[in-house]
């Protein structure tokens, strides 16, 4: 870098000081002192060392930067000193120079010497042209490319650093520094060796300084950092995460005002997704890994990041410069009554959920569920408690008050955690008209985040509008009627009732496919193929007046899955979630129909790609991870009711057949013993769970009330784990039903005693081949990018 002109160096701030400005208050950062009475220098010296002092470029509360000339090489440094004399100042400043000195990378600022005169310590660096990423970012986000090139060269000098043993522990914008020849790694004065005795990671017990304070920035440490625990190269990841994520989002990770805010944040919440083109989707995904909570989900490397990141193709010129949005997260909470009434209770939560459709078709916005916000008090409800379970930036609340034929409804949408009110709307109507109610509350909240959601607008989608009061009104109580499995039957009439007033209405004869497909599964066996027919029927019609509407794909690809078209459903939820992006139950959707279609890779995508929408949807993947035989990660997910019964059965996989027991008799407990079709499988599991006389027969129990594929190649391992010799049959009538899980009869230990049957390696042969053509619909469907696997 040439040197300035001595003229720039005095008098008013030129360009080139001003871009240095922001470096050297990076220098003095860490000398600052809170003491009014700490040392500084009157005077400047002539020389330091063999350095020609020029000029004093800045002073903080422990010491002084110059700039200076190195006479025997003719180039312009930066000398930064120590006026401190207490031995615990001069060991951290030696740690800052020997840990900076260990590292020649171009991404790092270079450390030319340290040396002591006449007892004052001095380091000699690079002069540095240019601005700190946090002054930059002052001015808005960084361009895809720009962040990318970011990252990369982080990631780099990280990676250089860690090769010597060094962990930075300060990564944050004001220590990366924006020059025009790359990116500079600053401020080392955190930095420390790996213990060799520690088995690579570093303990803050061994700090210079055992005050009792985190050492680090809280808005950038990882978890392990806020809670005290060993740290290792997976702690400047977490960092450099939080970094990426501001510069292209424009916004930071783990918002608060207090350090408080901020780690708590840090341990129990995540950022928003980012939406934009494929590549900024492929940026978050980057990051998302490595801002994961445990270390041993984070990338485990700075390289292995950097690698992610050189493999995001950028495309045409477009969507290097495609700015990243991140998504609004708001969740419904049910609406509270004020004066219970019979007649319009149930409009609690089902205008709730109403809302929540309306909003749904919003690129800029993630739904949470109103039936995840339920258990929430509605009366004094807990917003810090809502923003860390739901991962939520807004809350919709809401009052309803009938009087007469006249209903009330009182609003407020508040940002969560802080409560602060953002929108807030009364309206009355007849108790007949909730649809115009759901309707205005849902404009009046677009118009309210106009500008967070990116100009955002509601379309208008056909068949999803009913033109019944009545009709709409059966259609609610339905959706509240259906939430109890055994009131199933009386959903479905009221269903009826509703598509008889309004047969153009898609969301009812949708919700009634579901209905009829669940009656058949679980309550009518002897009717299954009669239900689903009618399932069929009901949201073919549903499609019909709706093409796009997301309900009515997501339930039409579990009716598909069951019967044996699996890789039709997979293929319709690829190009809807490819169109939508922001719609976590559609990814959810293809965690089920690409497990069915045998791509258990590809069903791992979508659970991620769901959890990076919304971390706390349950999608099945538990079922994935069996197939895969990766039990231990079965039991670290809480995947709703299924992972809980899940649960037993990767215990007993893991050998620890008396937990898989106490597990399944907690199941047992949760479902009413009245239930006779609860009590049809919960006994033969048992049976089965015990390894016992009673498992082969439990087996057959089993596999009477088995109607899908996947049920059927489950028993089918269950039979293999017991080496019953009917195991390869059952195996192979799931695949040919359509369940070619390929992967599963490979590798599953359960199905390793009977490899050597007669028939097996046809099964094998068959299920192989399915896949095969699931794999080839996928890719051709787009699958690959979609799911961030190409």
């Amino acid at each position: 870098m040439p040197p300035a002109h001595d003229d720039d160096l005095a008098g008013q701030r030129t360009p080139t000081r001003a871009r240095r400005a922001g470096w050297l208050e990076r220098l003095l950062s860490g000398f600052t002192s809170s003491s009014p009475d700490a040392p500084g220098e009157t005077g400047t010296p002539d020389r330091i060392g063999r350095y020609r002092i020029l000029h004093k470029l800045g002073q903080g509360g422990m010491g002084v930067v110059y700039a200076a000339e190195d006479p025997s090489l003719g180039r312009r440094v930066a000398l930064k000193t120590i006026t401190h004399s207490d031995e615990e100042s001069r060991q951290r400043f030696r740690r800052e120079a020997r840990a900076a000195a260990s590292v020649s990378h171009p991404n790092a600022c270079q450390i030319f010497e340290i040396g002591e005169d006449s007892g004052r310590l001095f380091i000699a660096m690079e002069l540095l042209d240019g601005e700190p990423l946090a002054e930059r970012l002052k001015r808005g986000p960084l361009t895809l490319a720009e962040a990318l090139s970011l990252g990369r060269e982080m990631l780099s000098a990280l990676e250089a650093l860690h090769a010597q043993g060094v962990i930075h522990r300060d990564v944050k914008p004001s220590n990366v520094f924006l020059t025009s020849r790359g990116t500079k790694l600053l401020d080392f004065g955190l930095a420390r060796p790996l213990s060799s005795d520690s088995g690579g990671a570093l303990s803050l017990e061994s700090d210079l300084t055992r005050s009792g304070l985190i050492v680090g920035t809280p808005r950038y440490m990882a978890p392990e950092q806020v809670l005290g625990d060993p740290i290792d190269a997976r702690t400047d990841v977490f960092a450099t995460g939080a970094v990426l994520f501001e510069a292209l989002a424009g916004r930071v990770a783990f918002p608060g005002t207090k350090a408080v805010e901020v780690m708590h944040a840090t341990l129990h919440e995540q950022p928003p997704a980012l939406a934009g083109p494929p590549p900024v989707v492929a940026f978050d995904r980057v990051v998302r890994r490595a801002l994961a909570k445990s270390p041993a989900e984070r990338y485990p490397t700075a390289m292995a990041m950097s690698r992610d990141l050189e493999a995001i193709p950028l495309g045409d010129s477009g969507a290097s410069l495609a700015p990243a949005r991140a998504l609004t997260r708001l969740v419904v909470l049910p609406f509270r009554v004020l004066r219970p009434d019979p007649e319009t209770d149930f409009l609690g939560l089902a205008l709730a959920d109403a809302v929540s459709s309306s909003l749904s078709g919003l690129s800029s916005l993630v739904l949470r569920s109103s039936a995840a916000g339920s258990r929430f008090s509605v009366e004094a409800p807990d917003l810090p408690a809502i923003a860390t379970q739901l991962d939520v930036d807004l809350v919709l609340l809401g009052t309803l008050l009938r009087s007469g034929d006249r209903l009330r409804v009182s609003t407020q949408l508040v940002e969560a955690p802080a409560g602060t009110l953002t929108w807030t709307h009364t309206t009355e109507s007849q108790v007949g008209e909730v649809f115009r109610l759901q309707d205005e509350l849902a404009q009046g909240i677009v118009a309210s985040l106009s500008r967070s959601l990116g100009g955002s607008a509601r379309t208008e989608r056909p068949g999803e509008t009913p033109t019944s009061a009545r009709a709409y009104e059966y259609y609610l109580r339905a959706n509240e009627v259906g939430r109890d499995l055994t009131k199933l039957p009386v959903a479905r009439d009221l269903y009826l009732q509703c598509v008889a007033e309004d047969p153009g209405f898609a969301p009812a004869w949708a919700r009634l496919g579901r209905a009829h497909r669940i009656i058949g599964k679980y309550l009518e066996i002897p009717e299954l193929a009669a239900h689903q027919a009618k399932a069929e029927d009901a949201l073919r019609r549903a499609l019909e007046l709706s093409p796009r509407l997301p309900l009515a794909h997501k339930l039409m690809a579990h009716l598909e899955s069951e019967v044996g078209r699996a890789q039709e459903a997979m293929v319709r939820l690829l190009g809807l979630a490819a169109e939508t992006r922001n719609d976590a139950e559609l990814f959810a959707g293809l965690v089920h129909a690409c497990r069915y279609s045998g791509l258990l890779e590809a069903s791992l995508a979508a659970h991620r790609e769901a959890q990076r929408l919304d971390p706390n949807l349950p999608t099945g993947v538990v079922h994935t991870l069996w197939q895969l035989g990766e039990f231990e990660r079965q039991l670290e997910l809480n995947d709703g009711e299924g992972g809980v019964a899940a649960r037993s059965f990767a215990l007993l996989a893991l050998g620890r057949r008396e937990e898989a027991l106490k597990a399944w008799e907690l199941v047992a407990a949760s479902y009413d013993p009245q239930n006779s079709v609860v009590r049809e499988w919960i006994d033969p599991v048992r049976d089965f769970l015990k390894l016992s006389d009673a498992s082969r027969s439990a087996v057959f129990k089993n596999l009477d009330g088995a109607f899908d594929p996947e049920e059927i190649f489950f028993v089918g391992t269950q039979a293999a784990r017991l080496g019953m010799p009917e195991a390869t049959e059952i195996l192979g009538r799931a695949v040919d039903a359509g369940y070619p899980c390929w992967d599963a009869l490979v590798r599953h230990p359960w199905i390793t005693p009977i490899k050597e049957q007669p028939g097996f390696a046809d099964v094998v042969r068959r299920a192989e081949q399915a896949r095969k053509a699931a794999e080839a619909a996928f890719r051709e469907a787009g699958g690959q990018t979609l799911l961030g696997l190409s």
